[in-house]
């Protein structure tokens, strides 16, 4: 979805983290460590934990884009066309944290990079190559893809998978 403004990132980060989260307190404990709901037998413990290591790498790429470096993007070791290796790699990582420690960490990165965009000035987001990491494309594209996307595609998975069990 390509945004005209800041204001229409914003709302769809808030409004599309506010549907995925309302869905997600509607389970029960039960529901939320049974497995299936994605990827290699994923459970919504894990779906949060993804989402919010997209999160994070978003931060880092501009963290430390800001401070001059070229960030790994989208991390260390890993190309866009192995985000299926890097998204296991972040399932093995994080499988075994328990369910307060994920969502602890969900609801903090969401308040940190929702604080971010925040912040931003409308230029700074929406101006193509105006970060040198990013190339050709605004700041914009990557915030949204870690964001407002992301809980949409989530909520889709979501509902998906309440459907066929």
């Amino acid at each position: 979805m390509k945004f005209r403004s800041k204001r229409d990132l914003l709302e769809a980060i808030e409004q599309e983290h506010a549907s995925f989260v309302e869905l997600v307190d509607s389970l029960r404990g039960a529901d939320r460590d049974r497995p299936g709901v994605w990827g290699d037998d994923w459970t919504v413990k894990d779906l949060l934990a993804h989402l919010t290591a997209w999160e994070q790498m978003f931060l880092r790429w501009y963290r430390e884009g800001a401070a001059g470096l070229q960030p790994a993007v989208p991390a260390d070791g890993y190309k866009w066309n192995e985000t299926p290796r890097l998204n296991r790699a972040i399932w093995r990582e994080h499988k075994d944290h328990s369910w307060p420690r994920v969502r602890d960490a969900f609801d903090a990165s969401y308040q940190e990079i929702r604080d971010l965009a925040g912040e931003l000035g409308e230029s700074e987001l929406l101006t193509p190559g105006r970060h040198s990491w990013t190339k050709k494309l605004p700041l914009m594209t990557y915030l949204a893809a870690n964001t407002s996307s992301h809980y949409r595609t989530a909520t889709k998975i979501l509902k998906r998978w309440l459907r066929t069990r």
